[in-house]
């Protein structure tokens, strides 16, 4: 179940790494709105890809996994936040 914390933790930040990536690329072409569509779609592919790995069909793995998925979101928001000011 630690693994799956663990995983959930680095799927997280991997999800909102490639949310901010994806947002200050989209700056540079010529239809930002496909490109933040394709890496929303590949986002959410590669979290639950992640999610199903993790979880080996257990309910307490996924939501370790979750657990760590959120927790890695709220450190980013606190990081953003503390950065801008």
């Amino acid at each position: 179940m630690i693994i799956a914390f663990i995983g959930g933790i680095i799927l997280g930040f991997l999800f909102f790494y490639s949310l901010n990536f994806g947002i200050d690329e989209s700056k540079k072409f010529k239809n930002p709105s496909l490109f933040i569509f394709v890496t929303s779609i590949l986002r959410i592919f590669l979290l639950l890809a992640g999610f199903y790995y993790l979880a080996q069909n257990s309910g307490h793995r996924f939501f370790a996994a979750l657990i760590g998925a959120i927790l890695s979101r709220i450190y980013i928001v606190y990081f953003y936040k503390n950065k801008k000011k």
